[in-house]
């Protein structure tokens, strides 16, 4: 699975087209970056096996094998890998079960989700029949992508758990379900700005008039919307960079340094150690074994 992210840290969904508006991923977290995105699709993973962390600027939650969660449109969200996540990953746009523009199916069952911005994460643990019977669909969803001809099996399957997803909602405390964040167009520009510069050296100033507001209120959109500090997010992004360029390429470390935005290679190799738990050698070695281990089992 390959997530791309564009300026405005709106992801371009693999595989989701107008003719066929859904999209299955196999996403192996141990070798995919989930950076902070959004996308008009609706979310639903399954978790295979291992665990992830979950946050949008609502929440944030921890998610285990055999639990699952759905992801609401246009949140913006991330995920990390806790302990050697892979999930299966169901997107699809809402026409897909929509249909025509305010078409019954649209409004009676799909904007009171879709336009709630008090929902964004919702947490499907099997704790209840409904969870227990929605988590059973989507590893049918899963199994039905290995045939032939599968469109309207997929479609229908997607229609019964958005029916349990819909009773799930319904019967779960609101403070679960967490809330679309009030600063979220701010952090949105001034993430986009921190992305486009990260090579740069960047002050705080300088992010805040992304968003024309102060430094002060700069500070308090990022850590009550993300957890973290401008300062923080921008790092996390240097990080990020550095691990595409340490799976992709042979470049030595000090040049990914450099071309991540950190003017000191010990620097750079003492966060990233702090970041992942690795040197930058050794998360190059591991990577390069998941990929061969990958494509041995091909």
């Amino acid at each position: 699975m390959k997530i791309t992210v564009r300026h405005n840290q709106m992801e371009d969904v693999e595989g989701l087209h107008n003719e066929y508006p859904y999209a299955y991923h196999y996403a192996d977290l141990r070798k995919t970056i989930v950076p902070w995105h959004w996308h008009e699709a609706l979310e639903f993973n399954y978790i295979v096996s291992g665990s992830v962390k979950v946050s949008t600027t609502g929440q944030s939650q921890v998610f285990s094998q055999g639990e699952g969660f759905f992801v609401n449109s246009n949140v913006l969200a991330t995920m990390t890998n806790v302990d050697g996540c892979i999930m299966d990953s169901h997107l699809f746009h809402p026409v897909f079960l929509g249909g025509h523009f305010k078409s019954v199916f649209e409004t009676k069952y799909l904007q009171p989700v879709t336009q709630n911005k008090h929902i964004d994460l919702v947490p499907i643990r099997g704790v209840s029949d409904e969870e227990r019977q929605l988590l059973q669909k989507l590893r049918q969803l899963t199994a039905v992508q290995a045939r032939e001809d599968s469109e309207f099996q997929t479609r229908n399957l997607l229609s019964e758990i958005w029916l349990l997803l819909l009773q799930v909602i319904k019967s779960t405390d609101s403070a679960k379900l967490g809330h679309a964040g009030k600063n979220q167009d701010r952090i949105l520009s001034m993430m986009a700005y921190i992305r486009d510069h990260f090579t740069e050296k960047l002050t705080l100033e300088q992010i805040a008039q992304a968003a024309s507001v102060s430094p002060r209120e700069c500070l308090r959109c990022f850590r009550s919307s993300i957890g973290q500090s401008p300062m923080e997010h921008l790092i996390s992004c240097r990080i990020d960079a550095a691990k595409k360029l340490l799976q992709a390429t042979a470049l030595p470390i000090t040049e990914v340094a450099l071309r991540t935005g950190f003017n000191s290679p010990a620097y750079f190799s003492k966060l990233f150690r702090a970041h992942t738990g690795k040197t930058p050698n050794l998360y190059r070695k591991e990577m390069a074994a998941l990929e061969k281990d990958a494509l041995a089992d091909q």
